[in-house]
Parts: structure tokens; sequence; C-alpha cells
């Protein structure tokens, strides 16, 4: 496990293999599943770990992963673990306040267009 290079170990099966998502790998998941894959899902968990395992593993397939059938929510984990430490290495992971900030500014929009109802009635 290395969080700089994003080598992540995975284990299927009682067999060790070496996760890393390249940028490569991490566009061709994001063009077919968006920023977002749902990773519950077997058949899309088994595609994005056969793109983070293709650089060294090029044999495991979302076929041959489907077959292996590892536990789904460890696996899940370690594919989720992987693609972090793709994006931010050992950077620590950035606090999601935004929605928080946009629901002030809503508010404070809101109440400004009021008021400027208000004073353009009087």
């Amino acid at each position: 496990m290395n969080r700089i290079t994003g080598e992540k170990k995975v284990t299927i099966n009682g067999q060790g293999y070496v996760m890393r998502f390249t940028w490569r790998a991490l566009a061709e998941i994001e063009a077919e599943y968006g920023d977002n894959p749902n990773l519950f899902n077997a058949e899309v968990l088994a595609k994005v770990a056969s793109a983070g395992l293709a650089e060294k593993h090029p044999d495991m397939t979302p076929e041959r992963i489907m077959d292996l059938s590892p536990p789904l929510m460890p696996f899940c984990a370690d594919v989720k673990e992987a693609i972090q430490w793709a994006y931010f290495g050992t950077e620590a992971i950035p606090k999601a306040d935004a929605p928080a900030e946009v629901k002030k500014n809503r508010l404070a929009a809101m109440l400004w267009r009021v008021i400027n109802r208000l004073l353009r009635r009087g």
C-alpha cells in the first residue's frame, strides 16, 4: 500500500492484487459512469475495479472479477479507498462544507429580493 503512488493492495479470494487508478482509468470510469459510479452495483464495481487493476493485472477483467465474486462490501471499500488515493494522495479528503454556504446564500438572496420588492412598492 502506497498512498503517494496510489497503489492499494486488494485481496480477492485470498490472492493479493495491486490496484492503482491511473488518470486514463479515471477518465474511462468517468466517461462511462459519470463522477459518482454506483459501487454497490456488482457489475459497476467489477468494471471499475478492473480499470484499477488493468495496469498491473490485465487478466483481471470485469467478467473474471464477477466469476471470483469477492465479498461485496469489503471489496467496495478497497476500491473506494484506491480511487480516493488517486484523487487526493496523502492529502486529507476535503470536508463538504459547500452546501451550507449555498443555503446561506439562497436565504440572503431571497431576503434581498423581498426587500427590493418592498422598496419598489413604497
